[in-house]
């Protein structure tokens, strides 16, 4: 979906949110291009005055105009760069809170062909698009008014210098049309090829056990070599490109610096052209070629930012899952659930899930069991929500889950899958996920329920220990009751537990059993093969 989107397009869309800046970017642009270009025109007065031999204060008056021209126009500069640095700081921003924000409402259906930490490594490209969107904000527009100020004024000299103008134009267009969609191919295929190796490299650092003991085969550096070959590839031929372009720059300006000199000689010489008029021409030339030099090494700049907004663009624009428009309300019972006739697979070919019947009313206990790869954590994942795929009717206190504002669905709904984990912050920051209002003495008599009091008492740090991202120097009974807890604080009217005992002690697991059973009035669904749990619920369903 993304890769659809012309990045043209996205750069206008971007460019519109800070359009007050850029538009004073251009302002300053236009007034510093104005003032460069007025330039020579001084320096003609001036020359003028000093070929008549004499020293007046009209030309003190004009070299003093001149030199504050010139420190105007540095100070035009620096405002332009203060507006950039405010609009590359506001995308960083946006794009930091945007992927913060959308990241946790991913399509999972629409992302299960995706590896998502690795997809947001695309987030690295906005330090690339802060400094190539400066570059164009910052020099191609000054370039570009230059280029167009300086043949205008040229114009005015004599109509051969028109004849310059169309030139430059055309070439300048033959240039972008003939090159501009390949260097932008290969710009993102050269792209695309950092990303799989960064991908390949991260896999090998996530299972670095796995390749340290691997017998002394060398298929991390086999793999990352075939990466790499292919990325020098799309490198080189974007290289070429570039190359290509400035190769037909150079050729361009010495041809057109030999014709204006030439042009301009034969003009002087039949006094088409005053000597001040000449040197004010041949600046103006100058910086036309200059500009035009500009704007052609700033190409690449160009396909960066087209490149780094189409890669960003990949995770911005992951579809997000729908919500609902009923909220579900906040209550001490618990949720009633009844699925009829329920079928689901993640792949339209195979069913993971067939048939399913099964009316939970509200507080009653609901023991999953069976073996494995039938569905049992698909069950639950649907009940969440996750996915909407499914034929068949699940419903919720009498309404499908598609119906529900999601994010409230979830507020009174404790999960545990084996999916889950912990990540890099402290233990109450793990636990209560944010949620401040949370109290402490129900943590604290869920800790002592699950066994984990006697963790932290060996923290000298307590809940403001920090764990390590995906819990590496915990045992996984302790991760496991981090996750419980997260589940279960906050008083939920539903909760989906997948194993909840598992690795635990016998005692641990006999408390969790007693207190799951004990809850008053919260609908309970638990995936076990716990036989003694199973008898004591309300309902089992088995699967498989």
């Amino acid at each position: 979906m993304s890769d659809m989107v012309n990045p043209v397009t996205r750069i206008m869309q971007l460019v519109k949110l800070e359009k007050d800046e850029i538009s004073g970017i251009y302002f300053h642009a236009i007034l510093n291009g104005l003032i460069q270009l007025s330039l020579p025109v001084g320096v003609q007065a001036i020359i003028g005055f000093v070929l008549g031999g004499a020293v007046s204060s009209s030309l003190i008056l004009l070299i003093s105009l001149v030199v504050l021209g010139v420190l105007f126009t540095g100070m035009l500069q620096i405002g332009q760069m203060r507006l950039i640095e405010k609009v590359q700081q506001k995308i960083f921003v946006r794009y930091s809170y945007t992927l913060a924000e959308r990241i946790p409402r991913i399509n999972l259906n629409a992302s299960d062909n995706y590896y998502l930490p690795e997809l947001v490594n695309r987030f690295f490209e906005v330090p690339t698009l802060q400094k190539s969107l400066a570059k164009l904000l910052l020099d191609i527009p000054t370039a570009t008014i230059q280029i167009l100020f300086g043949l205008l004024l040229l114009s005015f000299y004599h109509p051969a210098f028109i004849l310059f103008g169309l030139l430059l134009m055309l070439v300048l267009w033959l240039i972008l049309y003939y090159t501009g969609s390949r260097g932008l191919s290969s710009s993102l295929a050269e792209s695309m090829y950092k990303y799989r190796l960064a991908a390949w490299l991260q896999e090998v650092a996530r299972l670095v056990k796995t390749f340290k003991f691997s017998k002394g085969a060398s298929l991390n550096l086999d793999k990352a070599d075939g990466h790499t070959g292919n990325y020098l590839d799309a490198r080189n031929e974007h290289y070429r490109i570039l190359e290509f372009q400035y190769k037909i720059l150079v050729a361009f300006k010495v041809l057109i610096t030999a014709a204006m000199l030439i042009v301009g000689s034969i003009l002087l010489v039949n006094q088409q052209l005053n000597i001040g008029q000449f040197i004010a021409a041949e600046i103006i030339i100058i910086t036309i070629i200059a500009s035009v030099e500009k704007l052609i090494g700033n190409l690449d700049s160009v396909y960066d930012v087209m490149t780094s907004i189409q890669k960003i663009a990949k995770v911005t624009e992951q579809p997000v899952e729908e919500h609902g428009s009923m909220v579900l309300p906040v209550d001490d019972a618990g949720l009633h659930i009844q699925v009829h006739d329920l079928k689901f697979g993640y792949d339209e070919r195979k069913l993971v899930l067939r048939n399913i019947n099964v009316d939970i009313p509200a507080g009653s206990k609901l023991c999953i069991t069976g073996r494995e790869s039938t569905g049992k954590s698909t069950f639950l994942k649907l009940l969440t929500g996750a996915y909407d795929h499914y034929s068949g009717a699940i419903l919720i206190e009498g309404l499908p889950p598609g119906n529900y504002d999601k994010k409230t669905l979830r507020e009174q709904t404790g999960i545990m899958l084996h999916q889950q984990d912990i990540f890099n912050g402290s233990i109450w920051e793990n636990v209560t996920m944010g949620n401040r209002n949370i109290s402490l003495p129900e943590l604290t008599r869920l800790f002592t329920m699950t066994g984990l009091d006697l963790y932290l008492a060996g923290e000298h740090k307590g809940l403001d220990t920090i764990l390590d991202t995906a819990g590496k120097r915990l045992p996984e009974r302790i991760i496991r009751k981090i996750l419980l807890v997260r589940a279960l604080v906050g008083r939920p009217r539903l909760l989906l537990l997948e194993e909840p005992w598992l690795g635990m002690s016998t005692d641990e697991a006999a408390a969790i059993r007693q207190y799951l059973l004990s809850l008053p009035a919260t609908t309970v669904i638990v995936v076990s093969n716990d036989e003694q749990f199973a008898n004591s619920c309300d309902h089992i369903l088995k699967m498989g």
